[in-house]
């Protein structure tokens, strides 16, 4: 039997991890701190991003896509 991961498994990860940034206290009133740590997730998300581009070989542009 195969095991597979699905659009719900991968919500649901992402969910949890939302959630535990929120019950950690990491997130506070402090706009400037909470700037810094959604522009690191961002970074983090890119990067991933990329990396996954990279492994399925499709990290180029795609020729459907019109430069602007």
């Amino acid at each position: 039997m195969e095991h597979r991961i699905g659009v719900s498994g991968i919500t649901l990860s992402l969910l949890a991890t939302i959630i535990l940034f929120c019950l950690t206290g990491c997130f506070t009133t402090d706009t400037y701190h909470n700037k810094k740590h959604i522009s690191t997730i961002k970074k983090d998300l890119d990067a991933a991003h990329k990396d996954i581009d990279t492994l399925l070989g499709i990290n180029e542009p795609s020729p459907l896509v019109e430069d602007p």
